[in-house]
C-alpha cells in the first residue's frame, strides 16, 4: 500500500520550496512511493485518471519548480532509497530512522544510486578514496532532483555540473513506463526515437533553438548529436520521474588547500581571480574560485572578518603540497592582498565551507528579522563580458539604494566568478523596493543574453516569469522566444501525452492551449 498524506499539517510540508515564490493550491494529496514500482503504479493511475502530479525532492530550489500550483497530488521522492539489485558491492546507511542502499563498482569508478539519497549521505556512504564530485551548495538535496536541475556548484570550475557525471538512469515516464538508458544508447537528430521496456516505440522532437556556450541550466539540453540521457539531465521533472541514476566518480583528491583571500580593492580581487585561472590553465589544479563582494561579507559573522573592512574576498581550492602551491602565493603577492586565510588541515577546510556556505544563512535570518524579501539572479555571461556584467550588477544595486535610502544592505553580489556566474541578491524592505529590484532584474536579464549569457546558469527556471515591458513571460521566452517555448512544448507531450507531469514547469499551462490549437 503507498502511503498517501492527506493532513492539511502535511500538505503544508509541500506549500512552497527554499525561495517562497510561488504557493500551492488545491492540492489533494502526498503520496510516499518506496520502490520504482510505486511510481509507476501511481503515474499510471494519475495518466488514466488525468491527475495532476508534481515531483517534490528536498524543497531546496529556488525556482517554484516542486509547488504544485495547479492542484493534484505531490509525489514526494524522499523515500526511493533502493536502486535496482546487482552483482555489485552494497554500501548501506541509516538516515532519520531510514535504511538507504548504493551499488559501487569500485574498479570503474562508478554508483548506482537511488534518487531519494542526498548529496551529503552520498559522500559519506562513498569509498574514503572515491568522490562524486558535483559540490552543490545545499548539501541536503537529493541527487535525483539534482540531476534533474542539472546542479552545479564551488567545484563546477573544475569537474564541470552534474550532466558530466551521468552514465546512465531510470527514468518512469508521465504513462507510467520505464526506461533503462545508458549514455550513447540513443543520439539525436531533430528527434530521439527509442523505446520503453514495454517496447513501446517514441519519436521525440527536440527544440531547435542554440544554447548558450558557457555554463547554462536554461531549458531543455538541445545540441547536435545529444542523446537521451542528456535530454532528461536538466529537464525540471516535465519528462519523467528520475528513480536511479548511475554516476561516474573519481579519485578523491588528496591535499586539497583552501585559501580565502581578502582584497581591500574589488579590482585586486579581480585581478587575483585572473592570475587564479592562469593557474588553472597550467600546472595547478583549481577546484574552485568563488567570489563575496563588501556587502556580502558584511552579513558573514565570523571571526576572521570581525572589526575589518574588505573590498572583496576571493575563496579557492587548489590541489597540492606546499611545494607545488608557488603559482597560488605569487597570484597572493601580485594583487596586494590585505590578510588571508590558509586552510591546509580537514579540519580549517571544513571551517571554511562553512564560511563560504554561512552566506545564505545569514541573509534568510536577516528576512525573517526585518519581515523583508530578496529577489536573486541567476546569470552567467561570456568572459569576454563579464567586466561589463560585473559593472552592471554594481550600477543596479547602487539604482537601488539611491531610490530607496535607508539603513541595511540593499544588494549582495556574490558566487562562481570562476565560471563568470554570479549571484545578484537584492534585498527589498517593502513592496515598492521588491518592485524596482524585479525591474533590475530584468534589465540585467535582457543584457545578459544579449551578450550571449543565460538567465540560470545553475537554478533552472522552474515557475518563474519575468515582467518585460509590461507583459509577463516565462524565463525561457526572454532567450528562445516564444517559439523555444512551444518547442519544449512540443517535446514535453510527446512523453506526456495528457500533460500531467510537474505542468507549469519551464512551460506555463496555457502554452500547451496554444501548441493544441
Amino acid at each position: 500500500m503507498i502511503r498517501k498524506e492527506t493532513a492539511p499539517e502535511s500538505l503544508a510540508d509541500f506549500a512552497t520550496d527554499e525561495s517562497g515564490i510561488v504557493q500551492a493550491v488545491g492540492v489533494e494529496a502526498v503520496c510516499f512511493p518506496q520502490s520504482e514500482q510505486e511510481v509507476c503504479e501511481i503515474l499510471a493511475e494519475a495518466n488514466e485518471t488525468r491527475t495532476l502530479i508534481t515531483t517534490s525532492g528536498a524543497g531546496t530550489g529556488l525556482n517554484g519548480g516542486r509547488v504544485a500550483i495547479h492542484g493534484g497530488m505531490v509525489m514526494a521522492t524522499q523515500e526511493l532509497r533502493t536502486p535496482q539489485p546487482r552483482e555489485l558491492l552494497a554500501l548501506q546507511a541509516e538516515q532519520f530512522g531510514q535504511q538507504y542502499v548504493i551499488y559501487i563498482d569500485e574498479k570503474r569508478q562508478e554508483a548506482y544510486v537511488p534518487a531519494g539519497v542526498s548529496t551529503e549521505l552520498l559522500d559519506q556512504m562513498l569509498p574514503e578514496e572515491l568522490l562524486y564530485p558535483p559540490d552543490p551548495t545545499e548539501k541536503s538535496g537529493f541527487i535525483g532532483a539534482n540531476i534533474a536541475c542539472n546542479a552545479s556548484g564551488s567545484r563546477t570550475f573544475h569537474y564541470g555540473a552534474s550532466r558530466n557525471w551521468v552514465l546512465g538512469l531510470r527514468v518512469v515516464l508521465p504513462t507510467g513506463d520505464i526506461i533503462d538508458i545508458t549514455h550513447g544508447d540513443y543520439t539525436a537528430d531533430g528527434e530521439l526515437r527509442f523505446a520503453n521496456q514495454s517496447g513501446i516505440q517514441y519519436a521525440v522532437p527536440l527544440p531547435s533553438y542554440q544554447m548558450p556556450a558557457g555554463k547554462n541550466a536554461a531549458g531543455l539540453y538541445a545540441r547536435p548529436g545529444m542523446d537521451l540521457v542528456d535530454l532528461f539531465v536538466g529537464s525540471e521533472g516535465i519528462l519523467g520521474v528520475i528513480t536511479e541514476v548511475h554516476l561516474k566518480l573519481t579519485e578523491r583528491p588528496d591535499n586539497i588547500v583552501g585559501e580565502i583571500a581578502f582584497f581591500s580593492s574589488e579590482a585586486d580581487a579581480l585581478g587575483f581571480v585572473e592570475d587564479l585561472r592562469a593557474a588553472a590553465a597550467g600546472a595547478m589544479t583549481v577546484l574552485s574560485i568563488e567570489y563575496f563582494d563588501s556587502n556580502s561579507l558584511d552579513f558573514m559573522e565570523h571571526e576572521v572578518l570581525a572589526g575589518k573592512d574588505y573590498g572583496a574576498a576571493i575563496y579557492t581550492e587548489v590541489v597540492g603540497t606546499l611545494d607545488e602551491l608557488d603559482p597560488l602565493i605569487a597570484a597572493l603577492e601580485a594583487n596586494d592582498y590585505a590578510a588571508d586565510w590558509f586552510a591546509d588541515s580537514s579540519e580549517e577546510e571544513l571551517e571554511q565551507k562553512e564560511f563560504r556556505h554561512s552566506l545564505p544563512d545569514e541573509v534568510h535570518a536577516y528576512l525573517r528579522r526585518h519581515n523583508s524579501q530578496a529577489w536573486i539572479t541567476d546569470f552567467a555571461v561570456p568572459a569576454e563580458k563579464f567586466p561589463e556584467m560585473l559593472q552592471a550588477y554594481h550600477a543596479a544595486g547602487a539604482a537601488l539604494r539611491e531610490k530607496f535610502p535607508r539603513e541595511g544592505e540593499h544588494c549582495l553580489v556574490f558566487g562562481h566568478i570562476g565560471n563568470y556566474h554570479l549571484h545578484v541578491e537584492f534585498i527589498a524592505h517593502n513592496s515598492e523596493e521588491l518592485a524596482m529590484a524585479k525591474q533590475l532584474y530584468s534589465e540585467l536579464a535582457r543584457q545578459a543574453i544579449a551578450w550571449g549569457g543565460t538567465v540560470s546558469a545553475e537554478h533552472g527556471v522552474g515557475k518563474k516569469t519575468l515582467t518585460v515591458d509590461g507583459r509577463t513571460m516565462p524565463y525561457l521566452e526572454l532567450m528562445y522566444g516564444k517559439q523555444g517555448v512551444i518547442e519544449i512544448a512540443r517535446t514535453k507531450q510527446a512523453l506526456d501525452p495528457n500533460l500531467i507531469l510537474n505542468v507549469g514547469n519551464m512551460v506555463p499551462r496555457s502554452y500547451f492551449k496554444e501548441l493544441n490549437g
